[in-house]
C-alpha cells in the first residue's frame, strides 16, 4: 500500500462539503481508537509485519486528523462569514 502525504489527503477534500469532512473526521477517529484499543494485539500480530506497519498508519491518521480539523474549522468560518 502506498500512502500519500496527510496534507495531500486533506487537499483532495478541499472542495467537499462540511458534512463530508465530518464523515472523514469520524472515520479517522474510529481508526485511531481501534488502534489505541488493540495496540498490543495488533503490534504482536502478523499485521505488524506489513508495510506500512500499523503504527505508521496510526501516526498518519493522527497527522491527517489534525490537518483535517483545521480544514473543517476554515470551512465553518467560510460558511458563517
Amino acid at each position: 500500500m502506498t500512502m500519500m502525504a496527510p496534507q495531500s489527503y486533506v487537499d483532495e477534500l478541499e472542495d467537499e462539503s462540511y458534512e463530508t469532512l465530518i464523515k472523514e473526521r469520524d472515520k479517522l477517529i474510529r481508526e485511531i481508537r481501534h488502534f489505541e484499543k488493540h495496540r498490543e494485539e495488533i503490534m504482536n500480530s502478523e499485521e505488524a509485519q506489513i508495510c506500512p506497519s500499523p503504527d505508521v498508519v496510526y501516526q498518519w491518521n493522527l497527522d491527517a486528523l489534525a490537518l483535517l480539523c483545521m480544514s473543517i474549522s476554515r470551512k465553518v468560518n467560510e460558511k458563517y462569514e
